[in-house]
């Protein structure tokens, strides 16, 4: 019976916490998002006592005048001739706003605005309940996402495994839900409940009800593109044709789309609601203890119930079914492969949706089972980053197992960098944002990403490139899902490209996050460079690309190794930088290589070259004791599975 006791007080205590939340009116809730701008776009002004003057002020009072009753929270109106100065103005209330709170928000508004852009031919302003705009040009209609505002919470998420796409999944049914109109004004409000967390997403979008159907969603989709990172407790994006928020603390937005009830009303249903639905929970759970109990189940009930179902559900979610993955990539056939990588080959697919995407079949080389297949595959796509390639899901069927990727159309960096004919669409801005996205990308998997991942084949051939030419790692989650016996930093096989391998793995088979930073830096050098790795500079003596980035440094010439396609495009220090980082990062002894942190610091400020240590000359990828083990198999216990620099695009 003790058992029994500790069992239900383990199942209560959540809930009775929950339940004394939900009544403490008075708990405080840490801030939310304000915001109160204007904006007085590319405006000229009027003359005083002109004609437009004159239809302002009559289309200002006007536009308070139409709010009556909450269907009309939306006006707009053309004052004037169309002649003589006409004035368009259009005023829009928060959806849940009764006519007085509305007409008190509006009014408010119009005095800031004439305040905030006096003489102004036309302006806007947003307050956090309504908006309202003015313009001596018409813009009904029209889609217009400038001059826009954002705003956020500047507390992050804690959970930023799985909030990501929990976030855009909850975003894209709210766009879905405003831009279908289906409350009848272009609103949609959703509360969804983030259970690693423990926290409830509030989202609210809402367009101006003069757009289409389609120019909302396009309105909405953008606005929400204009985030800073989705990984804020709370983002606001306002334009002028819709507004976009989203926050894990509760403002004070009704989930109604009728008047508000009555204060007294209102509280006493929230009060019953608070206290029947955690009771009604607490009953089946005790209920549900009852019956495990009687079962006598062997392990103790400590597993959180909550978050084995969503593990259940993710992995559901992201099966795919063999027939329509055949059916995408035209039964693998040649003419949509992409290419061939180490762990097998890629295809291009159209789901029955148009969604493009990328199949890697993999070769039959894992024995890994089918249940740890599918745990693996559910913990990478949980990794969410800009700057990774997102895996959409996999299909196990008979020997077959498929890994489903984002398609990126702008296939590798290594399709850009060492082709002579396209060298020159990467100037130096783009080759500098490039190096700086991969840091980044690379820092989230040493430090951010739950569990820890070690890439281990990080080169110019697994950096894909979307359609602006932002950099994606690809194939960061193959070193865990083709596992190999290893302990801590050891393993007895080792998989990566010759001349990208740090020393110590590619000899002793011995890897850590600095394996990945030396990678890092043989990629910095190409970068610079447009050479690869296993180019020869000095034919008679052992020279690489490590060693003649080294000797243009030492001899105070570091521009004759850049890549002389950049022209003029370059930022000679910026240039000086990238080459002082890469030789640091291939430093041959990783205490004295940086870590991802320090590398994304120095990347993305000013800091001066001085503060880059001296790099001692790296080890040369032709020394002839480099070119033997690699021969011979990397040591005496170690086996092999490697690919050539020249290799093609892999995903």
């Amino acid at each position: 019976m003790k058992k029994f006791t500790n069992y239900l007080q383990f199942i209560m205590l959540p809930f009775l916490i929950m339940l004394l939340c939900l009544l403490d009116t008075t708990a405080s809730l840490p801030v939310t998002i304000n915001y109160n701008d204007s904006d007085c776009y590319n405006s000229s002004t009027y003359a005083l006592h002109s004609s437009y003057e004159t239809n302002l002020k009559h289309l200002l009072s006007t536009l308070l005048s139409q709010i009556s009753i909450p269907k009309h929270i939306f006006s707009t109106h053309i004052q004037g001739s169309q002649t003589q100065d006409p004035a368009y103005g259009l005023a829009l209330c928060r959806g849940d706003l009764n006519s007085q709170d509305c007409h008190n928000c509006v009014q408010t508004a119009s005095k800031q605005l004439k305040n905030s852009c006096p003489r102004a031919t036309q302006a806007i302003l947003w307050k956090e309940h309504c908006m309202i705009r003015y313009s001596n040009n018409s813009f009904f209609g029209a889609l217009q996402e400038i001059p826009n505002r954002v705003r956020y919470n500047e507390n992050r998420v804690i959970d930023i495994d799985r909030w990501p796409k929990f976030l855009q999944d909850a975003l894209k049914e709210v766009i879905s839900m405003a831009a279908s109109n289906y409350t009848g004004n272009m609103l949609a409000a959703k509360e969804a409940m983030f259970l690693p967390m423990n926290k409830t997403l509030y989202i609210l979008a809402q367009c101006t009800p003069d757009l289409s159907m389609e120019n909302c969603s396009k309105c909405l989709t953008i606005a929400q593109s204009k985030f800073v990172n989705m990984l804020q407790n709370g983002e606001v994006v306002l334009m002028p044709s819709c507004n976009l928020r989203y926050e894990i603390y509760k403002f004070d937005y009704v989930l109604q789309t009728v008047a508000p009830t009555p204060t007294g009303k209102k509280s006493v249903t929230k009060l019953v609601i608070a206290i029947t639905v955690p009771l009604a929970i607490l009953g089946m759970l005790i209920v549900l203890g009852t019956y495990l109990f009687k079962k006598k189940a062997k392990k103790s009930p400590s597993l959180d119930v909550k978050n084995v179902l969503d593990d259940l559900a993710t992995e559901e979610s992201l099966m795919f079914e063999l027939g329509v993955l055949e059916a995408a990539t035209n039964n693998f056939s040649d003419d949509q492969k992409l290419g061939q990588g180490g762990f097998g080959a890629v295809y291009k697919g159209t789901l029955p949706n148009g969604q493009e995407i990328a199949v890697k079949r993999l070769s039959k080389i894992s024995s890994q089972g089918v249940e740890e297949f599918k745990n693996e595959v559910v913990l990478i796509a949980n990794l969410q980053h800009r700057n990774l390639v997102r895996l959409l899901g996999f299909c196990l069927a008979g020997k077959e197992k498929l890994l489903v990727y984002e398609f990126i159309p702008n296939k590798s960096l290594n399709y850009f960098l060492f082709d002579a004919g396209k060298q020159g669409e990467l100037n130096w801005p783009k080759r500098y944002d490039i190096i700086r996205g991969v840091a980044r990308g690379l820092l989230y998997l040493h430090e951010d990403s739950r569990p820890r991942i070690i890439h281990r084949d990080l080169k110019s051939g697994n950096i894909l490139l979307d359609a602006y030419m932002n950099p994606k790692i690809s194939d960061f989650g193959l070193a865990r899902i083709f596992k190999v016996e290893q302990t801590e930093d050891d393993t007895s096989k080792v998989v990566g490209t010759y001349g990208y391998m740090a020393p110590e793995y590619a000899m002793y088979g011995q890897f850590s996050v600095k394996s990945d930073v030396y990678s890092f830096g043989v990629l910095v050098l190409e970068i610079v460079s447009g050479k690869k790795i296993s180019a020869r500079f000095h034919p008679t003596e052992n020279g690489d690309l490590l060693s003649h980035a080294w000797k243009s440094l030492t001899e105070e010439k570091p521009l004759e190794f850049m890549d002389s396609t950049l022209k003029d495009s370059y930022s000679v220090a910026e240039v000086l930088k990238c080459i002082q980082i890469g030789l640091w990062c291939a430093q041959e002894n990783t205490d004295n290589r940086p870590t991802m942190s320090t590398v994304v610091h120095m990347l993305n400020t000013d800091s001066s070259t001085k503060t880059i240590p001296t790099p001692q000359c790296p080890r040369s990828f032709y020394t002839d004791s480099t070119e033997s083990s690699l021969v011979s198999g990397l040591g005496p216990k170690s086996t092999t599975t490697t690919s050539t620099n020249d290799s093609i695009m892999s995903v």
